[in-house]
C-alpha cells in the first residue's frame, strides 16, 4: 500500500516543470489524496532522488508563499541552490512567491472511489 501511494506522488512530482515548485499538499491533491500532506514529505525522504526533482516540493507558509521545508541546514541549503539554479527566486525572508513560481497542473485531482 506504502510503495503504491508513494508510486502515485512519485509520478505527480516528475511532472513539475524546471522553475516551478509545488507545495506537499498540492501533490497529495494531485495523487487523489488531500490531506496527504505529511505522507508526501515521507515519500520525498525515501525516494532516492534519482530522476525525481524532490527539491521543486515546498513546504506552503502563508496563502501566496512558500519556503523550504527541510529542517536540516545542510538538506535545506542543498534544495535552495537545486532551485535557485533553476530560476527559482527567494524573497529576502527566505520564502518563494507562489504567484511566481508555483506550477498548476493541466488536470485536475483524481478523486478516490470509496472502498
Amino acid at each position: 500500500m506504502i510503495d503504491r501511494l508513494y508510486r502515485e506522488f512519485y509520478a505527480v512530482v516528475r511532472r513539475i516543470p524546471r522553475g516551478r515548485v509545488v507545495t506537499y499538499g498540492q501533490v497529495a491533491e494531485l495523487a487523489g489524496h488531500p490531506g496527504a500532506a505529511r505522507a508526501v514529505g515521507a515519500a520525498m525522504r525515501a525516494s532516492t532522488g534519482r530522476g525525481l526533482p524532490w527539491q521543486r516540493v515546498v513546504g506552503k507558509h502563508a496563502r501566496n508563499l512558500a519556503r523550504v521545508a527541510i529542517l536540516d541546514p545542510v538538506g535545506g541549503a542543498v534544495q535552495r541552490h537545486l532551485l535557485e539554479r533553476e530560476g527559482v527566486a527567494f524573497t529576502s525572508a527566505g520564502y518563494i512567491r507562489l504567484d511566481h513560481f508555483a506550477w498548476v497542473a493541466s488536470h485536475r485531482p483524481r478523486r478516490r472511489r470509496p472502498r
